[in-house]
């Protein structure tokens, strides 16, 4: 009818109300490529919806600002650490950086490359850190929530985009995946840019829509392999544009021909590389394929079945084990908006359209990790964002229509509103709270490798003047951690020893000298010079993936000439001097004393120092150990050395200057006998001196 005519035609025409194009052909003024049902449902979909520019674009900007909190907040700290994947690939950029250009970074099972030459780019504006590693990272997981919201408006509509913009900004995954420098997250990004583009060529009929959704659809497979799987979900979407009941719109050949050849001459140089190299296309695959009797233990339908469960259960149940990856077990969705996703979900089934082809895409995108070993793994299912995101945004856009269909507007979209609240609330607290302080996440993330490449380079660049420092490491220690190798810079302050030969690195008046565990302490000396100062220590901690238990990183040793000078604080009998003691007060109640000792003869007995808070006769609190924190007995010790010795005392009431004291001594634990003070400058009462406690 006419007059359905001009309203209709007034609905859709005007771009205006809901941002995305559905143009007027020639001659008939709109598009008669779109199913009449297409039509339909655009137009309700319309008639609901009026979205200014500015609301729209203000609601954007909101959304992006609470993502970009969620991914800036302690970045570079958290996750701690850097793991070696992680630090495998800045150590490529680097080599980037120094003119390598490859098209397939064969290392580490092989890299598609566009992240690492975005990594290139910044380390080489922020330097060898953790952080220039993981900013690639957050800058495409950023980029991503207003690709989510450009896809999913094209898709639906403007409201349905903003709340899968949000929910993309919010959730636990997307959070995480944007703080780690894995390429795995370059794919949402890309893909939401080639469906968008897709979608929004379908809807106008313009060429150069299809053609920049081939590039970025090309551009995909330079991202993360789980992009393999796409030309299946692609292929389902053609299949269900040829049915009239899918309500899609009636696709035009030559224009996704259009798609098609820009996609495939963007992949081609990549696409040419696999062929002359077939291991870089199914290397990684065939490791972790259920078909491979390694993985499945020859039973690939069983493997095959429980894989699939795992998938299903990834939404609302369980999520991914791994803490590299997630919160232990947590799944993609709090239950709020698990709720919404189950209600999304029914809604895209009945949605005939558009909503067939985000189920499709999500089922056909979990296949990566179905067909592998060991399910719930988020880096392999990451091919179903952010189309996974617009689950939940159907339902809260159904539940928010259903009451504004009855005068509830404001309540729905409260309900929304609270909802997404709910799901910021719980991934702050879940991420920054229960993550933050999860200890399997640092050692995951091989926080204590870390936090002594921290140790390595603050000791070099601290050097006195005239002072030549120098670091002795394993050359095995030093392959087998390759964030060392990418925190550290290379040159000739670090010596690299082999197995068996001199660990002291030549030219050093100081050295911080790294051994593996367990290296008996007599082979530590042995290599070390005469009449240093010698702190060790082990309290770097690591259990890497497949150990049982976990150890200590290394053994430490800080070494720098003896020069005390000056009369010892006490002599103990035995040759035994106490020659400096310092208390550090970590809190009131929780200190540190460090303790300097010198052997003036071989020590023929291994005593046991004792550090006692005394009031009157109560202990407030005591650490008895071997010295150097159990390392270094005093047997071992050579005449001329200092050895550092720390001590660490929980009290069990304040200290009191005026009724309290500090006691050092050193005891035979076979016989319990104390070394007897020979001379002190300190009160001493029975074989013990009283330390001075400073405030």
């Amino acid at each position: 009818m006419p007059g359905n005519r001009r309203a209709f035609s007034s609905c859709v025409v005007p771009n205006r109300a809901w941002g995305t194009d559905l143009p007027r052909s020639p001659g008939n003024g709109y598009n008669r490529s779109l199913w009449p049902s297409a039509y339909s449902e655009r137009r309700t979909s319309l008639e609901k919806e009026r979205l200014s520019n500015r609301t729209y674009y203000l609601a954007l900007l909101a959304i992006v600002a609470v993502a970009l909190a969620l991914r800036l907040f302690r970045f570079g700290q958290l996750p701690p650490g850097l793991y070696h994947d992680e630090a495998y690939n800045g150590l490529d950029a680097l080599r980037v950086l120094q003119g390598w250009h490859p098209l397939w970074f064969p290392a580490n099972n092989g890299r598609e490359p566009l992240f690492m030459y975005l990594m290139a780019v910044s380390i080489g504006l922020l330097g060898r850190t953790a952080a220039a590693v993981r900013a690639p990272a957050l800058v495409l997981g950023l980029l991503t929530v207003p690709a989510t919201a450009f896809m999913a408006t094209g898709l639906f509509n403007r409201r349905i985009g903003l709340l899968a913009a949000a929910v993309t900004a919010i959730t636990f995954w997307a959070v995480h995946l944007s703080r780690m420098g894995f390429r795995a997250v370059a794919l949402p990004l890309f893909t939401a840019l080639a469906l968008g583009s897709l979608w929004r060529g379908l809807r106008s009929g313009r060429r150069r829509d299809y053609a920049l959704g081939g590039l970025c659809y090309g551009l995909s497979f330079y991202t993360y392999l789980a992009a393999r799987a796409t030309p299946a979900a692609l292929l389902v979407l053609a299949g269900l544009m040829l049915l009239p009941a899918a309500r899609l719109p009636k696709p035009e050949w030559r224009k996704l021909a259009l798609f098609a050849l820009v996609a495939a001459i963007t992949v081609a140089p990549l696409a040419g590389y696999m062929a002359i190299h077939p291991e870089a296309w199914s290397g990684r695959a065939d490791q972790v394929l259920v078909l491979n009797p390694a993985v499945s233990h020859g039973n690939p339908l069983g493997a095959l079945a429980r894989n699939t469960l795992h998938g299903l259960e990834l939404f609302v149940v369980r999520g991914d084990h791994s803490p590299r990856h997630n919160l232990p077990n947590r799944p993609i969705f709090d239950p709020l908006l698990g709720a919404a996703f189950l209600l999304g979900v029914v809604i895209a089934f009945r949605r005939r359209g558009e909503g067939w082809f985000v189920l499709v895409w999500v089922a056909t995108l979990l296949a990566p990790d179905i067909l592998a070993e060991d399910g719930y793994h988020f880096l392999r299912s990451v091919g179903i964002q952010p189309l996974v995101f617009v689950l939940p945004a159907l339902g809260l856009d159904a539940a928010w229509q259903w009451l504004a269909a009855r005068g509830r507007a404001l309540l729905g979209a409260a309900i929304a509103g609270l909802i997404l609240l709910g799901g910021l609330t719980s991934t702050t607290y879940d991420y920054f709270w229960r993550y933050a302080h999860n200890q399997q996440v640092y050692y995951q993330f091989e926080g204590g490798v870390r936090e002594m490449a921290d140790r390595i380079n603050q000791f070099l660049a601290t050097a006195p003047a005239g002072t030549v420092r120098r670091v002795s490491i394993p050359q095995g220690y030093w392959d087998i951690h390759a964030s060392l190798a990418y925190l550290i810079p290379a040159g000739p302050q670090v010596y690299l020893a082999a197995e068996g030969a001199p660990a002291w690195p030549a030219g050093a008046t100081e050295a911080m000298v790294f051994f593996w565990p367990g290296v008996p302490a007599d082979q530590i000396l042995a290599a070390l010079p005469p009449h240093s100062d010698l702190t060790v220590s082990d309290d770097l901690l690591e259990q890497r993936d497949l150990e049982p238990a976990v150890h200590p990183v290394a053994t430490i040793v800080q070494v720098r000439p003896n020069q005390a000078a000056g009369q010892p604080l006490a002599a103990f009998a035995g040759g035994i001097n106490l020659d400096a003691a310092q208390v550090e007060e970590v809190s009131p109640q929780h200190w540190q004393v460090h303790l300097s000792w010198e052997a003036k003869q071989p020590v023929s007995v291994d005593y046991t120092v004792f550090v006692h808070v005394e009031r009157g006769s109560t202990v407030l609190g005591q650490h008895d150990g071997t010295p150097a924190g159990g390392f270094l007995p005093t047997t071992l010790w050579r005449p001329g050395d200092r050895i550092e010795d720390v001590h660490e005392l929980t009290l069990s009431a304040p200290y009191d200057p005026q009724t309290d004291r500090l006691v050092v001594g050193l005891y035979d634990l076979r016989t319990m006998a104390r070394l007897p003070v020979a001379a002190t400058s300190l009160p001493a009462s029975n074989d013990a001196v009283a330390v001075p406690v400073s405030h």
